[in-house]
Parts: C-alpha cells; sequence; structure tokens
C-alpha cells in the first residue's frame, strides 16, 4: 500500500475523533440543559415559585414554534426560536395550566418598563412587574449567542390565574418574578460564558 494513502486515512480518522470528542466533551451549556428546565434557564424549584395556588406537578414546554417544513432553516441553538411555557399538570388528566412563559429574544431597543414595574436590580439591567419583566443579559451576550443585536432580552409573561392567586400582591408577584429572571440571566450567561 501506498505511505500516502495509509496517512490520508490515519489522517481522516484523527480528525473524526478530535471532532467527535469535541462535540461529546462535556459543556456548561450541556450541562446546564440536561439539569434544569426551560434550555437550561430554571431550576425546578424555582419554576414553581409562580403558581395559581390548584396544586400539580410543574410541567415544562419548550415550544419552538412548529415545524411547517421549516426544519432545514432551525438554527442549532434553538434559544432564540423557543419559548418556555411553564406550567402545572392538573391532577388526574393530561391537561396543563399554563403560569408563565419566558422567551429570549435578540433586540435594537430596550422595551419600556410598564408604570407599575421596578429595577430588577442585582447588577442586571431591566425590569420587573406584576404581568410582564424583562431583564437584558450581559452585553458580551449577542455576540455569543450569535447576534448582532444590541440587547439580548429576556422575558417574563404571567398568566392571570397567577395574579388572581397571589390577589394582585404586586410585592409578592415582583419578588417571585425577580428570582426566576435573575437565575434565568445568570444560567443563560454560564451557557454562553458571557458573566
Amino acid at each position: 500500500m501506498n505511505k500516502k494513502y495509509l496517512l490520508l486515512a490515519v489522517a481522516v480518522v484523527v480528525a473524526a475523533a478530535v471532532i467527535t470528542a469535541v462535540n461529546l466533551w462535556p459543556t456548561e451549556r450541556k450541562e446546564l440543559r440536561a439539569r434544569n428546565l426551560c434550555l437550561g434557564m430554571l431550576s425546578e424549584a424555582t419554576a414553581g415559585l409562580l403558581h395559581d395556588g390548584k396544586g400539580g406537578r410543574v410541567v415544562v414546554d419548550e415550544d419552538t414554534g412548529g415545524t411547517s417544513g421549516a426544519e432545514a432553516n432551525k438554527p442549532a441553538d434553538p434559544v432564540f426560536s423557543t419559548i418556555c411555557f411553564v406550567g402545572r399538570q392538573n391532577a388526574g388528566a393530561a391537561t396543563t395550566r399554563i403560569q408563565y412563559t419566558l422567551d429570549v429574544r435578540p433586540a435594537d431597543a430596550r422595551n419600556a418598563a410598564t408604570k407599575d414595574a421596578t429595577p430588577i436590580g442585582g447588577g442586571r439591567s431591566g425590569w420587573v412587574g406584576p404581568r410582564q419583566s424583562e431583564v437584558q443579559l450581559p452585553a458580551a451576550c449577542g455576540k455569543e449567542m450569535g447576534t448582532t443585536a444590541r440587547y439580548v432580552t429576556l422575558t417574563l409573561k404571567i398568566s392571570p390565574a397567577v395574579l388572581v392567586e397571589e390577589d394582585w400582591n404586586t410585592t409578592s408577584l415582583i419578588a417571585s418574578s425577580r428570582t426566576i429572571l435573575l437565575e434565568s440571566v445568570g444560567n443563560l450567561a454560564k451557557q454562553y460564558d458571557c458573566a
């Protein structure tokens, strides 16, 4: 056998081994996404902070917007194409009650805070309101996440049933929302190494 063909075969095998090792190597992103809910953003305990008081197991649906033949155009990392629906499963039924949603989007401008919102705090930029909250990821995250947008915003929208259960207690709603947002942003920043 010709030595150059043998060297070529060895080079191909080594390249395949390197590619496989890189893909299988554990990363913070893989570990957080395997351990947590909502693309690795939330622990189950934190996910259950906002609820409608009717009990039930915490369930999460990571909706990627449907599959209308666009699978080929789907990004490799689903962070910008997924809305995370956090709900509670009804006892004895396969139905779920939505408690809130989390959505990560690139944006070139920040949304204005609602009139009853407070600053997020915790060294982060954003605001927390009783119905909806928004927080921006650290500035370095956009590039790491593959976007050229000026901001990457995480939005939390609360179900009306949760508002009723909390009896419109904005202090309690804002405290729980703040905890959910800060954990989510912290875990996303860890995943993309942009804290």
